[in-house]
């Protein structure tokens, strides 16, 4: 549990933004216990069904009723993992002067774009000058922090936007609107990314093969090939 020392007002600030930090990283330490606990409870559920399919009747309808519980387990288990990304999320300190820029790249899913560069771009499609691109974090967090002379150079009227990838793949994502940026803003925006343009930056995993669970039964009839032993080969010529 979190514990608020009070220090006296030199150091209230610090002590309060400890306090808050400890307990986001607990938030996140429970999020994924109950997201662990979740995946656990599926194995369970996921054996039984096959013990009553296989050792039983492949009729009964406990079966069926344990395949709709392991889906809303998945479903859970999707939107814990959301919310541990989020709450892993730590955003920087600015000072009242600085502009922070910041929002999250994500899937349709609202799932992490992780590893993905941001660049601020102008109307032009140009890199904004003097703001290098950064790149989301695990949770698909960006963050540009803006000195005020940078604002300044940028100007209040111009109309800027986000650019995402490297030079194996750039876009600008669809759906998303132009704005501005002035001294000591605080602004966010969150992208959510369609299939093609995940796909475009190869942010979709490609699976080869098909990976049998232990929900699947084996088909009627089909055994699993024998294995036999290779000849030895003679080490030595006749």
């Amino acid at each position: 549990m979190a514990i608020i020392s009070n220090t006296g007002q030199k150091t209230f600030k610090s002590d309060l933004q400890g306090a808050f930090e400890t307990l986001q990283d607990q938030r996140s330490d429970l999020l994924g216990m109950v997201r662990d606990a979740q995946l656990a409870s599926r194995l369970l559920v996921v054996e039984e069904a096959h013990r009553l399919r296989t050792g039983v009747n492949p009729d009964d309808p406990r079966v069926k009723r344990y395949a709709n519980a392991s889906t809303n387990i998945l479903q859970r288990v999707a939107a814990l993992e959301v919310e541990v990304q989020i709450a892993n999320i730590r955003v920087p300190t600015v000072t009242k002067t600085e502009t922070l820029l910041q929002g999250r790249i994500t899937d349709e899913a609202s799932k992490a774009a992780a590893h993905v560069q941001v660049t601020l771009i102008d109307e032009a499609g140009a890199p904004v000058a003097g703001v290098a691109p950064v790149e989301t974090d695990a949770s698909g967090y960006y963050a540009f922090i803006l000195q005020p002379a940078q604002v300044d150079a940028i100007g209040a009227n111009q109309k800027l936007t986000l650019q995402l990838g490297r030079d194996s793949g750039k876009l600008v994502p669809m759906g998303t609107k132009p704005f501005s940026l002035t001294t000591g803003q605080v602004a966010a925006h969150e992208t959510r990314l369609q299939a093609g343009e995940l796909d475009l930056l190869k942010l979709r995993p490609a699976f080869g093969a098909v990976v049998k669970t232990a929900d699947t039964p084996p088909a009627e009839g089909v055994k699993p090939p024998r294995k036999t032993s290779q000849p030895k080969q003679n080490s030595k010529p006749k």
